[in-house]
């Protein structure tokens, strides 16, 4: 018999949190703060007892245990892995420095950048560096395209992204989010219930995540190189190229390099068990989602760097075509295969989801609300022993006490 999450120590406890921080915004009276755990991943502390209808809230909207697919509506075009289809691309920025800079072809950046510039928004939420800690982010809000620009490239860290949404939204402007897909997810979770998210909130970006990786992976990278992360000034996991180098700057000025494949191949790295069970890393809910366009899902060495990208939404497919239009992306028209092709990890992810998700459930952990993500449809002829190896794996964790401790990511295997 299945049974329900029943306070924010169960999220957490059970595996289940992401560390967004949309907890924190919904329980003001708890004053909660985002700290890293052993886990490596920021977790809510709350000061306080969690006021009961707050508690509440954050059961309800919680992206950790509530993502909403679109499978269930009244669309045209359907895919069993991506979602409604309203235009597949490839391409990338058409500023050579935005492409440089990002971490594929700069789409993200140069959306961003056209949303503010053409009026559409004023400012867009996303994240960017923590001046305080470099291997550590921080949602950010971005006015102008300089500032855009700034939080560039991939941050494969812990963030608590949402922790300010509601100062954000009581400035009452229109505004974009471009983030991971369970951000996206947490923010269709506070539209449908809050008018003002619905009005000030009109687009929305998502990029292909790759699970959220614990800052171990970045502590060992330092530490193959006799540093420590208070040495560090500036650190990236990747861009200046496509993919681009690893690369950290110590504060007095030493600069320190590896490849893409030192970082995420060579050596073992770890992710949150939620991102194990990830009902939706393609951004299924956003407008536009976008990521690497390398063939078979790994680059083969640098490129002057490309986006695969999706529209799932008439306002996405509008932005695409108005952003191409200015001069500001170019795209050739792409198709299902080659995103397929492109993002095979998310591919096989989506298609083992319903078996990891059964496993989860027999081995008696709380039941989330994942519906209209076509899980069954995905898993569709799937070969058995495919289906039966993710079905023993995801039990075999549960059973064995898999809380929220840190596991390896699924990219490494």
């Amino acid at each position: 018999m299945s049974r329900n999450f029943e306070t924010l120590d169960d999220i957490i406890d059970n595996g289940f949190c992401i560390g967004c921080g949309l907890c924190k915004a919904l329980a003001p009276g708890a004053a909660i703060t985002m700290a890293e755990s052993e886990n490596g991943h920021l977790r809510p502390r709350a000061a306080n007892s969690i006021p009961v209808d707050q508690e509440a809230a954050i059961l309800r909207l919680c992206p950790g245990i509530n993502v909403h697919g679109p499978f269930g509506k009244q669309i045209d075009k359907v895919d069993p892995v991506w979602g409604q289809v309203r235009r597949i691309a490839r391409g990338y920025a058409a500023d050579p420095d935005i492409r440089f800079r990002a971490a594929a072809g700069g789409i993200m950046t140069a959306l961003s950048q056209f949303l503010i510039d053409s009026g559409l928004v004023s400012k867009v939420l996303q994240v960017q560096a923590d001046p305080k800690d470099a291997l550590h982010s921080r949602p950010v809000v971005s006015r102008d395209a300089g500032s855009v620009l700034a939080s560039s490239g991939s941050r494969y860290a812990t963030c608590a992204t949402l922790e300010t949404l509601p100062d954000i939204l009581a400035e009452g402007e229109p505004i974009a989010v471009a983030m991971k897909p369970c951000d996206i997810a947490a923010i269709r979770n506070l539209q449908a219930e809050d008018s003002r998210a619905r009005e000030l909130i009109v687009c929305t970006i998502a990029l292909f995540c790759g699970t959220v990786p614990s800052l171990k992976a970045s502590d060992d990278f330092l530490a193959r190189r006799g540093l420590a992360r208070e040495d560090i000034a500036e650190f990236r996991w990747r861009g200046h190229g496509c993919p681009g180098p690893t690369y950290a700057r110590t504060a007095d000025g030493r600069e320190f390099e590896g490849p893409y494949r030192e970082f995420w191949v060579d050596h073992q790295w770890t992710t949150q068990f939620r991102c194990k069970i990830c009902p939706d890393a393609v951004g299924l809910q956003a407008d536009i989602a976008t990521g690497d366009a390398w063939p078979g899902g790994w680059p083969t060495g640098e490129s002057e760097g490309w986006n695969m990208l999706i529209a799932h939404t008439e306002v996405g497919e509008q932005l695409l075509a108005e952003c191409e239009e200015a001069g500001k992306i170019r795209l050739e028209e792409s198709d299902i295969e080659l995103l397929s092709d492109t993002q095979p990890h998310h591919v096989d992810l989506r298609r083992a989801l319903a078996a990891r998700l059964a496993a989860a459930r027999i081995a008696g952990l709380p039941e989330p609300n994942f519906r209209g993500l076509g899980l069954n449809a995905c898993s569709a002829g799937l070969d058995p022993d495919t289906l039966a190896r993710n079905f023993a794996g995801t039990l075999t964790r549960v059973r064995a006490g898999q809380g929220d401790q840190a596991v390896k990511a699924d990219y490494a295997d």
